[in-house]
């Protein structure tokens, strides 16, 4: 099925409302290819066979058959292929949607998953923030220890100088009256 310079293309498919597998971008068709799609919707109108999983590979092309007879083989060869190809999809969607329902994601809007990222990181700034306030709750813990112990350090401090000028202003009045009584 290939040309010379045919290459391999990235192809979406998705379902329409009959739940039927459809390329939804990705394909460009010839004009030949097109005009016997056409021809076959005229021919065969009804819904291709199903496909054993055997049967995808091509069926030989009968000797001496006249070029008509090819291509309806051909055409129904490639029917069949599409059949199967069609079938899979459909059977890999039916697999997501259960996944995606198993996943509870199935009834979340776009813009409730959204929201429920912005509610996960709200939460995760708030357990940040809670971390941070315990480290600076402790800090302020260990400041407000280490000024209570300068405080006590001072008062003890300011009770020594204070009996030392105790002490000294005893030793003046003391060095006043003996000067006084001698003199």
């Amino acid at each position: 099925m290939g040309a010379n310079g045919s290459t391999a293309r990235k192809v979406s498919f998705g379902l329409d409302e009959n739940e039927k597998v459809t390329v939804i971008e990705g394909v460009k068709l010839s004009e030949d290819v097109l005009r016997r799609m056409r021809e076959s919707q005229g021919f065969d109108s009804a819904k291709p066979p199903k496909s054993k999983p055997d049967s995808h590979k091509p069926t030989p092309i009968p000797t001496g058959s006249s070029s008509t007879e090819i291509q309806e083989e051909l055409r129904k060869d490639f029917e069949r292929q599409q059949a199967l190809v069609q079938e899979q999809l459909s059977r890999l969607a039916q697999r997501e949607r259960e996944t995606a329902v198993t996943a509870g994601l199935d009834d979340l809007t776009p813009a409730l998953l959204i929201e429920k990222g912005k509610a996960h990181e709200e939460q995760a700034k708030v357990k940040m923030l809670a971390r941070q306030l315990e480290r600076k709750e402790k800090e302020l813990e260990s400041i407000s220890c280490f000024y209570k112990d300068q405080l006590e350090t001072l008062e003890k401090k300011t009770l020594h100088c204070s009996r030392l000028a105790q002490q000294y202003m005893n030793c003046v009045q003391q060095a006043k009256s003996a000067l006084t009584n001698h003199g």
